[in-house]
């Protein structure tokens, strides 16, 4: 019998021969090797079943998928009988025209990180608003309703966060990127929900940044953080003090920009908390029950200090 384990990654090749005698979720990706979501929602699963005897034998696993298999995966997955997909960077996007039905909350973002299966196929839904809504309420104590909001990129982690910080009714949205022509792309997509809403929305190059509110809640979302010779995205004698930001990079546990935020007097936090809250909330989609968070979080720290 094939032996299963939560600590390898998988691939197209090893999907076609799935044999897994339980339920299957997984996350799939393209690099994936990294990723600490098996270790996250295992422990989840392990005090899951402890009173629900019916999730106990689920297991999460990890599958480095190129962008150019991932259309012929996932009918390969429904067909192996996976309950539940992640998907991480590059996939969001590929699958959002692939899967139907769409959760209305998903819709206007263009990208799926969570499928649920039904019968004939997935149902796409976006859990990353929510985890990084949850992660700045819980680390930084702050809410995204009335906030004047800063938002440090235009990529597919940006525009979950503009739409997120859009429908909980921010004060204001202020969105810095470099390349113009995705920034201009993604104020242009936006634009109507800010309308609507009445919500001030401002795109600004970084060398264009004047002043910034003071007491702004500052959202990182692009790379420059994952590496140590990594700048800043934005200028750092431009950042505001007393600021809050939500760095939505996780490891490193602290970027150059969070260590800047802190020196002048402000207060900072990674995204690991956002990793931890979208996952429960995909959990919880897959289970119908609630994810245990705190477990979550545990095993995610734990994995982290461990690098797995």
């Amino acid at each position: 019998m094939l032996s299963y384990s939560a600590d390898q990654t998988y691939t197209l090749e090893d999907l076609r021969n799935w044999q897994y005698p339980g339920t299957s979720l997984a996350v799939l990706g393209q690099p994936v090797r990294h990723s600490i979501s098996p270790q996250m929602h295992n422990a989840a699963l392990a005090a899951l079943s402890k009173k629900d005897a019916r999730i106990s034998n689920w297991r999460y696993f990890r599958f480095e998928i190129e962008p150019e298999q991932l259309l012929e995966s996932l009918p390969i997955f429904h067909g192996k009988g996976f309950a539940g997909l992640n998907l991480t960077v590059p996939h969001k996007e590929i699958a959002f025209p692939a899967v139907s039905p769409i959760d209305p909350a998903a819709q206007p973002i263009g990208a799926v990180n969570t499928l649920a299966r039904h019968e004939s196929g997935y149902k796409g839904y976006n859990t990353d608003g929510y985890g990084l809504a949850k992660g700045i309420e819980l680390q930084l104590g702050k809410k995204m309703r009335g906030a004047d909001i800063v938002l440090l990129g235009a990529g597919g982690a940006a525009r979950a966060a503009a739409i997120q910080a859009l429908q909980s009714n921010c004060q204001s949205l202020t969105i810095v990127n470099r390349n113009q022509e995705r920034l201009a792309r993604l104020i242009s997509e936006i634009s109507p929900i800010a309308k609507a809403k009445d919500i001030s929305l401002r795109p600004l190059a970084p060398q264009d940044i004047k002043t910034l509110p003071e007491s702004c809640l500052l959202v990182n979302a692009t790379s420059l953080g994952l590496k140590s010779s990594d700048p800043t995205p934005m200028p750092e004698e431009r950042l505001p003090a007393n600021t809050s930001l939500f760095d939505m990079i996780y490891n490193p546990p602290e970027t150059r920009l969070m260590k800047k935020v802190t020196e002048k007097g402000g207060q900072a936090c990674s995204g690991l908390s956002m990793l931890v809250h979208q996952g429960a909330k995909s959990l919880e989609i897959w289970t119908g029950t609630p994810a245990p968070a705190n477990t979550m979080q545990d095993a995610a720290e734990h994995a982290l200090a461990n690098h797995l």
